[in-house]
């Protein structure tokens, strides 16, 4: 799933408050450091508001402290997001920004992020950094036979970003995660919090105290159309959520609390079968001397969209053809096929998808791009299922007319999901009702939901919508951590229950190198090094974050398996820094 939640980084951004004040720079320094070539550097470190500008105004006093002249621009959110990823605009020369990788082995896609920005990481890669190993491990790793190999493949490919340092990984979160008990209980919480994009438990789980019938959630953030149009709603807690429990894809994503990864980590691989109830993998001659590796689906049968229609194997047929993306390496595409026509676009007739009766399809993926068959392809838990009988040639329009203008839609919001559209306003609240006729009823593992309604509700202001918490107006927050300074209030209040839960973002610092749109002093790699060597993350941790946070030296969680244990250029040593500079050529003087 491609990630770019920046509204929900945004979210969390504007929530949390520092505990204490962010220390100013001590001064300025009396000696700078110099390049080989005798230029002062000096170059901007952009961040938006909140915890990122935090981190930006500590990492800039520590850069200084060093001798490099840093300074730090705020800059509006969606000015940010344009130029990150875009770094041939040369809007940025480094940035700090945070991604959701997600717990294993779903945290695949994040990889993409540092892929070859003319190919892969084409509008992912926000550094323009590129490495052939690194893009050949990544291409293993989509296709590592077991989980063994996948770990080493990981742990190289952590030592290659580690060693070459595109990016600096700071610090993870921790969230306070607040919820309401006097009108529902039974509260689903896992990493990041209660209604974020990886949690649609907590909202198909809660159970009423006494006569609730409306769950109530607050958020500063909404999507800007329901329309399936993925590249958007992807981008926040709420879009996602929304694909979830309206529309629904082929299989769930597994529950990743703490306790059952810790007792349990090969949980995150389950299959958690949704519209997708078994598979199967088996293989036939291509015709060519190798082989075509077959993934079998049996579908759901009895499931009906709210519009009353069936769905059957058509809609996953239709779906995968013209409405998800294209490019992917779990995506059954016919890739000689692409290839022989230039490379330059994947039609419907090149995706490799078969209905072999109303209720089973068959995807096929040619010799060399067979899939790891120690779990259920992740790129299908992401890609919602749409009705083939609205938005096909027979329906309302085809997929590529609202595609173009997605906000002109007309027709209604068609899922398989628990709940269905019954009032959206943009940027003010959406309103869900039950779908009483869910396929879930009764379904173990699903079941219908408790609450009839779901309010998510927009506020402009976040200390308004903590104080409509507080008021009852509320009963939690969607992928929001309370503010530090109101931890003692909340835990003194019977009616809520706050938890403390490690954040799914990763802060990092990043580098724009592009060639000619970055700051050319930053392509020297024993500059980045010694940058790397000047921050003190762990300063960061306790002043920024009031110690509710810990140092992050990857994308993958402090508490995974794969996360590789001997990564360089994570310690704090200025002595070193210094050391890497004058080896380098480097000077120091005023």
């Amino acid at each position: 799933m491609k990630s770019k939640k920046w509204l929900i980084s945004l979210g969390l951004a504007v929530v949390l408050v520092v505990a204490f004040a962010i220390p100013a720079c001590t001064g300025e320094p009396t000696e700078y450091w110099h390049t080989p070539g005798g230029e002062k550097i000096s170059f901007e470190i952009s961040a938006i508001t909140g915890p990122y500008n935090d981190i930006a105004l500590m990492v800039t006093e520590d850069l200084q402290d060093f001798g490099l002249d840093v300074t730090v621009r705020t800059i509006d959110s969606t000015t940010f997001y344009e130029y990150l990823y875009d770094p041939a605009s040369g809007g940025m020369e480094a940035f700090v920004v945070s991604e959701d990788p997600s717990p294993d082995p779903w945290s695949d896609w994040i990889w993409m992020m540092m892929g070859d920005p003319e190919t892969w990481g084409a509008g992912w890669n926000p550094t323009y950094w590129s490495s052939e190993t690194y893009d050949e491990l990544f291409q293993q790793n989509y296709f590592a036979p077991n989980l063994s190999a996948k770990q080493e493949i990981l742990f190289e490919m952590q030592e290659i970003l580690a060693t070459e340092v595109p990016v600096i990984y700071m610090v993870r979160e921790n969230v306070i995660t607040v919820m309401r008990i006097d009108n529902w209980e039974n509260w689903f919480n896992e990493l990041g919090g209660p209604c974020t994009w990886i949690n649609e438990y907590a909202i198909r789980e809660v159970t009423p105290v006494d006569d609730a019938t409306q769950l109530n959630i607050g958020t500063t953030v909404l999507m800007s159309n329901l329309n399936l149009d993925q590249d958007v709603l992807s981008y926040t807690n709420a879009g996602c959520l929304y694909l979830m429990v309206v529309y629904e894809s082929l299989v769930g994503y597994p529950k990743v609390d703490e306790a059952t990864l810790e007792s349990n980590p090969e949980s995150a691989y389950d299959f958690i079968p949704k519209l997708a109830t078994a598979y199967e993998w088996d293989y036939e001659d291509d015709g060519t001397g190798g082989q075509n590796q077959i993934l079998r689906i049996d579908l759901r049968e009895g499931v009906t969209w709210s519009d009353g229609e069936n769905f059957t194997a058509d809609d996953v047929v239709y779906t995968l053809k013209y409405v998800t993306s294209r490019w992917g390496n779990s995506r059954p595409v016919n890739w000689t096929a692409v290839e022989e026509g230039g490379g330059e676009e994947i039609l419907p007739e090149h995706m490799l998808a078969t209905k072999t009766g109303d209720y089973q399809v068959e995807f096929r993926y040619v010799q060399d791009y067979h899939q790891n068959e120690g779990f259920f392809p992740s790129a299908f838990m992401w890609e919602e299922i749409a009705p083939e009988h609205v938005f096909g040639p027979a329906g309302n329009g085809t997929y590529e007319g609202w595609q173009e203008d997605p906000l002109t839609w007309d027709g209604e919001y068609i899922g398989t999901g628990p709940y269905k559209v019954k009032e959206w306003e943009v940027d003010e609240y959406l309103l869900l009702e039950r779908f009483d006729d869910y396929w879930g009823d009764g379904v173990e593992g699903w079941g219908l939901p408790a609450a009839q309604q779901v309010l998510w509700k927009m506020y402009s202001d976040v200390g308004q919508m903590w104080l409509a918490l507080e008021a009852g107006e509320i009963d939690t927050t969607m992928g929001f951590g309370a503010p530090f300074a109101k931890y003692d209030l909340y835990m003194a209040n019977e009616d809520l229950l706050v938890e403390i839960m490690p954040d799914l973002s990763v802060n990092n610092l990043g580098f724009n190198l592009h060639p000619t749109a970055g700051y050319e002093p930053l392509q020297d790699l024993a500059l980045r090094e010694a940058i790397a060597a000047a921050i003190d993350k762990d300063n960061i941790v306790e002043i920024a974050f009031g110690g509710y946070a810990e140092v992050a030296s990857s994308w993958v969680y402090n508490e995974s398996p794969n996360l590789n244990p001997s990564l360089p250029n994570n310690e704090y040593d200025l002595t070193e820094a210094e050391s890497i500079l004058l080896a380098a050529g480097y000077t120091k003087h005023s």
